[in-house]
């Protein structure tokens, strides 16, 4: 069990250190294509910093489908929109608040691009919808809300992208490889595309420690593996995108960090629930409600401040009260 854990803390600073790199890489090839942040946020960043997540829901579902497998896998699912709502907003609220104080930024009001209201109001709709294939045994109704949701992440993808032009970054900092190969100045953007490759292969290596540990804890502590997973595999995997949001919250980039978080939240409210109804059976209990309940509220409280321009860094915080419900739910009530 000692192991286990000393393992896990090992990935986390190793996933946290390819974060550093992968913000710095990204940020940088998005200003010399003139991406808008809100394009960057929730959509490129994402499709990278969610491989820990992608990974391990393959392999619970494959490798260890005759065990808790499937509970993992779905757990997976359900687990990175609620700890994104609940922990990762709350962690960007304080490091905002952090970067106020060491004079990093100048306002606790969080500037961020009005095009990033459409992934909320995708979350908000979609999210509770995914609750629906769990109370029919039928394939078809599963096979139509797959449809369903990898219709509306290409929808998602296309609205973004005619907005990809939108808040422009514009004080990108040089890329780590090459300040270390300063001579090299002709070859920067390869130089830049390999430190981002460098950056997805860490973070592969430090999500693919993490696989199996669910399982081990989970018979270790006596929980369910579906309740463990729905706040261990996320507090472990959603590592990437939320030290990225933190790095970027800290730094005034206000749209950069809330648009990377949100933007892993429409993949678990559409793309991952349609592969997972493809390859399993639907799951339902009271850790999985708890989730919709919590995502679907702070993602429709987020969606009414940014359209009207209400964010502030505290407003993120709330959904810290979530996460500590939950807590108390599975470690002290053990629900």
């Amino acid at each position: 069990m000692t192991g286990t854990i000393l393992t896990l803390l090992g990935t986390m600073v190793l996933v946290f250190i390819a974060a550093l790199i992968f913000t710095n890489a990204i940020e940088w090839i998005a200003s010399q294509l003139k991406l808008g942040c809100s394009f960057v946020g929730s959509i490129v960043a994402p499709l990278f910093t969610s491989i820990p997540e992608m990974v391990i829901f393959l392999v619970a579902i494959f490798a260890f489908a005759d065990g808790a497998g499937k509970d993992i896998g779905v757990g997976t699912i359900y687990g990175q929109p609620f700890m994104a709502s609940s922990l990762s907003y709350g962690l960007v609220g304080i490091a905002i608040l952090l970067g106020l104080l060491f004079k990093k930024r100048d306002s606790g009001h969080m500037h961020v691009d009005k095009s990033l209201a459409t992934p909320f109001l995708f979350v908000t709709i979609l999210f509770p919808l995914t609750l629906v294939p769990a109370f029919s045994d039928s394939l078809i109704v599963k096979y139509v809300f797959a449809f369903i949701f990898l219709g509306a992440f290409i929808y998602y993808i296309w609205t973004m992208y005619k907005r990809k032009n939108a808040e422009q970054i514009d004080d990108a900092a040089t890329p780590y490889f090459c300040r270390i190969l300063p001579e090299a100045s002709k070859g920067r953007m390869a130089l830049a595309i390999l430190q981002l490759l460098v950056a997805i292969g860490l973070l592969y290596i430090g999500s693919e420690k993490m696989v199996g540990t669910v399982e081990t804890l989970s018979a270790g502590i006596g929980l369910s593996a579906l309740a463990l997973a729905l706040v261990v595999v996320p507090a472990a995997t959603a590592i990437p995108e939320t030290s990225t949001a933190l790095i970027w919250g800290f730094k005034g980039k206000d749209t950069l960090s809330l648009g990377s978080l949100v933007g892993e939240k429409v993949l678990y409210s559409t793309f991952y629930p349609a592969l997972a109804l493809f390859l399993i059976s639907w799951s339902f209990d009271i850790h999985i409600l708890m989730s919709v309940v919590a995502t679907t509220v702070i993602s429709l409280i987020l969606y009414l401040c940014i359209r009207f321009n209400k964010l502030n860094w505290y407003t993120l915080c709330f959904g810290l009260v979530f996460f500590v419900a939950y807590i108390i739910v599975i470690f002290v009530l053990k629900i």
